[in-house]
Formats: C-alpha cells, structure tokens, sequence
C-alpha cells in the first residue's frame, strides 16, 4: 500500500530500514541476464556531496524494457523548427534552475546581495555592463565567488540577486555600484543615488538557524522562461569562474526493491547525515524521492 507513503515518511524513526540497501554488483548482473519480464521496474540512487556538508539524495523509478535489436530513429525537426519550443524554454529553464541551485550550494552560498536601479532601467545591455563592472571590481579586492540571477518586476525594471559566501564590507558593495550606476543631485544640494544595496542572509529570509542551503532554492526561483531576460548573455544567470559542482554516485538498490523501501532508504540517509533544515520532496505517480540536508555539524 503506497497511499500513507508521504505521511509516514513524517515518523523517520518508526522505520525499519534494513530492507532496502544498494544492490550488489552481482545482483545487478543477474538482474540484466535473467529470463524475467520484458518490462523490469527498477530504482536507481543518487547521492551528491558539497564541500561544506550539504548532501542531496534521490531516489527515481524507472523502467526498462528488454529489446531485441535496434531501436527505430526518430524524426528529428530542424534547429529553430520545432513544434514544442516552448516546452524546450520550459525544459532551459529547468535546466538553468538546477544550474544555479548547484553552484550556490557548491560555493556554500550563504548570502543574497541584491543590485538594484533607482529608476526604471530595462536595458539589458546596460545590465549585462553594470554587473560585468560590478564584479570585475569586487574581485580586485577579494575572490568573489558569485552566482547571479535577473529579477524582472511587473513595471519591467531589472534587479540582479547575487548569491555569495561570507560578509562582504557592505560600505564597499555600496560604492563600488553607487559609482557604477552613478549619484544625482537634488535642488537643495543632497544626494540622490540611483540605485540601492540590500544584503540579506538566511535569517532575514524567513529561513531558520539551520536553512541557509536553502538559499540555493531561493535565488534559483527567479530564472523564467523569458525569452528577453535569457537573451542577457546566451544564459539565464551569471557565475564565477572556478565553481566545480560534485559529480553524483549512482547505485542501482535490489530488484524488487518497492516505493515505501525506496523512499524510506532516501529518507534513511539524509536522517542520518544530518536532519537539521532537511528539505523533502516525494511524488509517487512520478516515482520520485528528493531530499536536502544542511551543511555538516561538527
């Protein structure tokens, strides 16, 4: 019975997590050589690690069917000719989203540093410049590993939301974009900037003491499939030079292996890794299990 799957997942220390493990590599032979079903349901585990301890487990289902010969070749539209090309931008976008969650979480993002215009600047090109003004001078002063995406509010003006690790000299950021985006004078002889800082971390994010991975899911919320803000450099964020984000391990758990063990086997791993801020998603009709911890505690 699968019906009190996501309800019981709520209860971790109820399980009895025994069952379920990585299969062997002879189970795994045996499994692609036997004589069974034309179609075998299988769930396959991957496990992605980060420098500072956070950890993201998944466990899919997946079939495979027993082919005898080749597969037929599809016909394939031209580049620029497809019929489902807005499933393609959806399909970008998705792509672009777990780019930039996995290089927040790579360089251990703990902040959000926004950039903003005092007047209603829609000029991309004039974006795509500032920012590139923006960073080139925060790196001069220290290494500025950075992972930016493009907010488009409803009157059409541009913000830039830069995920980073650590403080930053907020009087710094202050005048290195002031003097980018450049300070007004008012009739009585003050200034008037024409633009604004806002540095804000996990907590003024509405996130708890352990959350700041969550960050990461956050920033990635503003990538759209808006066709003028992806024209901002051919992608739709900008980050740093240098970020490698861990390759996943994959393992393959025992056949027979059902949705309860397999999801429970996710859960079981996250639990003991660290619980604190854990981030959990399951969907059974996709035959999905995603979890998130927070960074390591020591």
């Amino acid at each position: 019975m699968f019906s009190n799957i996501d309800d019981s997942l709520n209860s971790i220390k109820n399980f009895d997590f025994d069952e379920c493990r990585p299969a062997t590599e002879d189970e795994t032979a045996n499994w692609l050589l036997d004589d069974g079903p034309m179609l075998k349901t299988t769930w396959m585990v991957y496990d992605r690690q980060f420098p500072d301890g956070q950890r993201e487990i998944c466990a899919t289902r997946s079939v495979r069917i027993k082919q005898i010969g080749s597969l037929p070749l599809q016909n394939r539209s031209k580049r620029g000719e497809s019929e489902k090309r807005e499933q393609n931008d959806d399909d970008s976008a998705k792509r672009a989203k777990q780019a930039v969650r996995l290089r927040c979480k790579t360089i251990g993002a703990d902040r959000m540093i926004t950039l903003t215009y005092r007047e209603n600047m829609q000029d991309i090109d004039r974006l795509k410049k500032d920012y590139d003004s923006f960073r080139r001078r925060m790196g001069k002063y220290k290494q500025f590993h950075y992972v930016a995406t493009v907010e488009r509010q409803k009157r059409g003006a541009f913000h830039i939301h830069v995920a980073v690790r650590g403080r930053h000299s907020y009087h710094l950021l202050q005048n290195i974009w002031l003097d980018i985006v450049g300070v007004e004078m008012n009739e009585d002889g003050t200034r008037k900037p024409m633009g604004a800082v806002n540095v804000r971390n996990p907590n003024k994010l509405g996130f708890g003491k352990n959350d700041n991975h969550k960050l990461s899911g956050y920033i990635s919320k503003y990538i759209t499939k808006d066709q003028e803000t992806h024209g901002l450099n051919k992608k739709r964020y900008w980050s740093s030079r240098g970020i490698v984000v861990p390759e996943k391990n994959y393992y393959q758990l025992p056949y027979g292996a059902d949705a309860f063990e397999a999801f429970s086997h996710v859960m079981q791993l996250g639990a003991d890794h660290n619980s604190e801020g854990m981030t959990f998603f399951s969907n059974q009709a996709l035959g999905v299990c995603w979890v998130a911890t927070a960074p390591c505690i020591h």
